[in-house]
């Protein structure tokens, strides 16, 4: 009796390490979306000087843009997985490059009994992807198309407040 309680026990112990293993072995969980955070796109930010990790510049800045005392940090290059100073990198918005909206578990298309509808609004589009270089940032447009941007003209690429876009 107590030998089959001890292999129990153990087998136990032996299917719980391995699933907390698997778990470490997830990618992180944006707190905003719940969706991946891409290493290669993570944007650290502050809300109330508490720090979050989230999956992209799209994403940090919506919630930015919806919410009061929230900070960008940081912003990550693409290319080298550098951490970069916001203000300082170049950025490649709405290339065909969407790692966030091409996730296979996004749904932009919501299917009731009698209609379908269309999503309109993503939190993650477009994409903005970071560089340390202009030059790169430049390279990567020319194979990906989009438009190179500093950061002080990303806000015309996201939807204002209310739903509604910029004029581009």
């Amino acid at each position: 009796m107590k030998t089959s309680i001890f292999i129990l026990s153990i087998f136990a112990l032996l299917v719980l390490d391995l699933s907390l293993q698997s778990c470490s072995n997830r990618p992180a969980q944006c707190p905003l979306c719940d969706r991946d955070v891409h290493e290669h796109m993570a944007v650290k930010i502050t809300h109330n000087s508490i720090p979050l990790k989230t999956c992209c510049m799209s994403c940090a800045l919506t919630y930015r843009n919806q919410e009061k005392n929230v900070k960008i940090v940081s912003a990550t290059d693409f290319q080298t997985n550098a951490t970069l100073v916001p203000e300082n990198a170049f950025y490649v918005v709405d290339s065909d490059v969407k790692p966030c909206t091409h996730d296979p578990r996004v749904q932009k298309v919501l299917r009731e009994q009698h209609e379908t509808f269309y999503a309109c609004y993503d939190r993650c589009e477009p994409s903005i992807l970071a560089f340390s270089k202009q030059q790169d940032a430049e390279a990567f447009q020319q194979e990906h198309a989009g438009h190179v941007e500093q950061f002080s003209g990303l806000m015309k690429w996201l939807p204002v407040k209310g739903g509604h876009h910029h004029d581009r």
